[in-house]
């Protein structure tokens, strides 16, 4: 007896997942037959099963387009941050001067990304 209830709720819940799945089944099959006749009517009528592109350019096959002009160096001065190591090495006294230098180097290569982003002058 002490095993009957806990399968009892157990089949119950197998039942409504599997009822579950044949609604959802049946919903799938019908949306299929309404897209399928909905597809094939357009068909009827005239309509094309895939449209056709057209495939033209802006301004032609002889287009003469001028490269960009490469982007400016921007110069940059020393912030009041970045004046010395010695403020770095105090602010972060942890890190060693290799990875100061890595940073530093990370900065620079963001820096010149962005600078090249300002192409328009």
């Amino acid at each position: 007896m002490v095993f009957v209830v806990p399968a009892i709720g157990l089949l119950l819940w197998i039942g409504v997942l599997l009822g579950a799945m044949v609604l959802v089944g049946i919903l799938w099959a019908a949306f299929g037959l309404v897209v399928g006749l909905a597809n094939l009517a357009h068909l009827l009528i005239g309509g094309k099963s895939r449209p056709s592109v057209q495939r033209k350019t802006a301004a032609g096959p002889r287009r003469n387009v001028h490269r960009a002009p490469p982007p400016r160096q921007a110069t940059r001065s020393a912030g009041p941050a970045e004046s010395g190591s010695r403020a770095a090495a105090e602010i972060w006294p942890k890190w060693n001067s290799s990875h100061r230098l890595y940073v530093e180097g990370e900065k620079s290569h963001w820096q010149e990304q962005f600078d090249a982003l300002d192409y328009r002058g």
